[in-house]
């Protein structure tokens, strides 16, 4: 078995999938291997109900954090897919790109306007084709891709019928808190509700690797393990893999790209000693290069509240599943979406124990703090529990997308096969656990309005002395009962202290990172579309820089 290549892709996941298929479509002289932990794919995930199937530990790496201080000591599942395509595979299809904001930060905090929102539309573009509601009135061709490999509907021009019965009421809900109308979530502003996007058209789900295709200079091993990275001086020349007990050391002769996700990229250079000293140190690793791997861990913690209305007939598991004007089968069982900005809540709440440049992304003008959306059935994202209580139901999320809490990713011991420790140290302040408050109370005060009272609409899955109740102690109640995480990791190879702007691991030769672990902060959305445009861009670079 040839054990050589010139580009070794450590990770068949959103981003290793792109990488290599679109290295390999470029680069046809060259040979690329690409490493996945998992299967190479499972039937049961294209439907877009699929992803129930997600959490199997076959294709999932079954992670939990440390107790978690700010949600009262609750271990918290941290979802990456482990199946060729990675998450992309797993998760719920949302495709939100984030605000302009945003990523002019990620490239000020950098130094390079590659990584601003100009710098990024064009590979946001590359990846996807997009298929707008008639409600869109923005300059879709200047915002949105029309021959891209992923498609990319909006919820009413997904391929089938989905006109939920409760999506008047929500969006009238909305506007009677004073929430906007946009025509487009992924437009660079998303502050106000809008129709969302999703990955999935006609009932499928379209993800990395049943949409980049991989030409026949790329070798796939599956089921496999990364061990360690292979040295020669500071250089990166290979890795030892494992499969059950046999072991195999594959050399790269050109660069080895690490897309293992923000969970399994940081594991793989910290084992293969590249982190902070004192970590090494204690697990007996040689060092080769101090640097702050693990550190900067974020994620985008949420609660759910759940609602019952009057009438039956209108929701998920209260109606047929297939009726002419309803095809639940067709999506996630949602459309509309929002995003919230507090500035009004910042200067009232202590700050003096966050990083003042970590404070700062938040007093930018445009700067989503929080997202909510509605999903119409008894949907419990977080395993709590609650018990559905027939009849149509609805289920509210409330997400902070911009936190300042930061935690940590740390080895467990020196072996590869134990999970990393992770502790996102969620809601570790004040103020992230006031902005999540604020997005409750304002989803909840939007079930008050006269709109959604017309439908009888009722909280349930909480203490019958707190419905209503939008003090800091009943919002407590409800975040420590349905808290949880999004699964948006983010930061563990940030970009500007692990890898430089052109995801390169600093201080070493041959060796990238590209995934969301260099997300130097977190941004406010749901990740996949923005680690397609990373990889996109950093493929187009790679491929740049060896036709010149």
């Amino acid at each position: 078995m040839a054990n050589t290549f010139d580009y070794i892709i450590v990770g068949g996941g959103t981003a290793g999938v792109t990488i290599a298929s679109r290295l390999s479509a470029a680069l046809p002289a060259l040979s690329f291997l690409l490493l996945e932990a998992g299967p190479d794919g499972d039937p049961r995930l294209e439907p877009t109900q699929g992803y129930r199937a997600g959490l199997d530990p076959a294709i999932e790496w079954n992670h939990k954090t440390v107790p978690q201080e700010g949600l009262a000591g609750k271990f918290v599942s941290q979802l990456q897919g482990k199946i060729m395509g990675g998450s992309s595979a797993i998760n719920v299809q949302g495709w939100t790109r984030g605000a302009a904001v945003d990523f002019d930060q990620w490239a000020e905090q950098v130094g390079d306007d590659r990584w601003s929102w100009s710098g990024q539309l064009p590979y946001f573009k590359k990846s996807e084709t997009f298929f707008p509601a008639k409600s869109n009135t923005v300059d879709l061709a200047k915002l949105h891709g029309v021959d891209g490999p992923i498609k990319v509907a909006q919820v009413t021009n997904s391929g089938r019928q989905r006109n939920y019965p409760l999506r008047d009421m929500i969006a009238q809900s909305y506007q009677s808190t004073g929430v906007k109308w946009i025509p487009d979530g992924n437009a660079g502003d998303p502050l106000g509700y809008c129709e969302g996007a999703h990955n999935t058209y006609d009932g499928k789900r379209y993800y990395a690797s049943n949409c980049y295709k991989l030409g026949e200079n790329v070798t796939t091993y599956n089921k496999v393990l990364a061990e360690h990275l292979i040295f020669e001086g500071n250089k990166v020349v290979g890795v030892q893999l494992s499969r059950d007990s046999e072991r195999l050391i594959v050399k790269a002769k050109k660069e080895v790209l690490v897309c293992s996700g923000v969970q399994g990229s940081a594991k793989l250079l910290l084992l293969s000693g590249i982190g902070p000293t004192e970590e090494l140190k204690k697990h007996n690793i040689p060092q080769i290069c101090h640097l702050p791997v693990g550190e900067n861990y974020s994620d985008h913690p949420n609660f759910q509240t759940f609602w019952k209305v009057r009438d039956r007939g209108l929701s998920l598991g209260d109606m047929p599943m297939v009726t002419p004007e309803c095809d639940w089968t067709a999506g996630l069982p949602g459309d509309l979406m929002a995003w919230h900005n507090h500035s009004d809540l910042l200067p009232k709440i202590e700050n003096a124990s966050i990083d003042p440049n970590i404070y700062a992304l938040l007093t930018a003008n445009g700067k989503p703090h929080t997202e909510s959306f509605a999903l119409y059935g008894h949907i419990d994202l977080g395993q709590c529990g609650v018990e559905n209580p027939g009849g149509s139901c609805f289920t509210l999320a409330n997400v902070l997308v911009s936190p300042t809490s930061r935690g940590t990713l740390k080895l467990a011991s020196s072996d590869p096969l134990d999970a990393p420790i992770l502790d996102p140290n969620l809601l570790s302040n004040e103020l992230d656990t006031q902005l999540m408050y604020a997005c409750g109370r304002l989803t909840i005060a939007m079930m008050q309005s006269p709109t959604a009272q017309r439908y009888g609409v009722m909280e349930y899955g909480v203490d019958e002395s707190i419905r209503n109740d939008l003090s800091d102690a009943a919002m407590r109640k409800r975040l420590l009962y349905t808290g949880r995480t999004l699964n948006h990791g983010s930061g563990t190879c940030a970009m500007g202290s692990v890898v430089d702007t052109e995801c390169r691991v600093k201080g070493l030769e041959g060796l990238r990172v590209m995934d969301a672990s260099v997300f130097p902060a977190p941004l406010g959305a749901h990740y996949q579309a923005a680690v397609y445009a990373l990889a996109e861009q950093m493929a187009q670079l790679i491929i740049d820089s060896q036709v010149t």
